[in-house]
């Protein structure tokens, strides 16, 4: 199967030995899904609130800062201040809290901010996001997230989700860029010039939880195609 995390085919994962060996990610969650019966799976997709998004956003832009070497403990402080640190996840507080990071959890840190652009766009903070083979714009990105290190009542507040409509559209969009990536694998094909493996997968990520994909929350997201 393909790692949720790198999209790496190993023939090695299972459920006695869940751990990639390209990435280190654990696949636990997603080869425990595979294993059940599909009535089990059964779980309504419901898209999160414009709260939730919103709350997601900013600690998601601390993350990303903090993986570009902005002063953890500050945004760690920051974020307890705006009653946010309950909604970090269990692996973002490791991260946050490591004595030693990775280069490996730096650079997920850093690809994050793909993440954030879907969010953001969700919020109309942005007006579009940009095609596959392209990063999000950077300094579109910091302009929306103006709230940093100050005071994001106003941005949770005043969030604003853009339709379902919209939303699963970009879903259904996103699904078949990925969907592309992994058959040109699976086929020893070259991956299409205008998708970017990396992007399409944060992507991916960030819209199956905000459409509540499975019931998944943040850590627990797979992004099957």
């Amino acid at each position: 199967m393909f790692c949720t995390n790198c999209d790496k085919e190993s023939d090695s994962l299972s459920l006695k030995d869940p751990v990639c060996d390209c990435c280190g990610f654990d696949n636990s969650y997603v080869l425990q899904l595979i294993e059940e019966n599909d009535d089990e799976l059964e779980t309504e997709d419901e898209i999160r609130s414009s709260v939730e998004c919103a709350q997601r956003s900013v600690i998601l832009f601390g993350l990303v800062s903090a993986g570009n070497g902005e002063d953890r403990d500050a945004i760690v402080a920051w974020l307890k201040k705006e009653a946010l640190w309950e909604y970090v996840t269990e692996e973002e507080k490791a991260f946050f809290e490591s004595q030693q990071l990775t280069k490996r959890s730096v650079i997920n840190a850093t690809w994050r901010i793909e993440s954030l652009a879907i969010l953001l766009w969700a919020l109309y903070k942005l007006p579009a996001f940009n095609n596959f083979s392209e990063l999000c714009d950077l300094d579109a990105i910091k302009n929306a997230c103006d709230f940093y290190l100050k005071e994001s009542k106003n941005f949770i507040e005043n969030a604003e989700l853009r339709s379902d409509d919209e939303i699963f559209d970009a879903n259904e969009l996103i699904y078949d860029s990925h969907w592309k990536v992994r058959d040109a694998t699976i086929n020893h094909q070259p991956i299409p010039e205008e998708i970017d493996s990396s992007i399409v997968q944060e992507r991916h990520h960030a819209i199956n939880w905000l459409i509540g994909y499975c019931g998944q929350e943040w850590d627990e997201i797979t992004t099957d195609t």
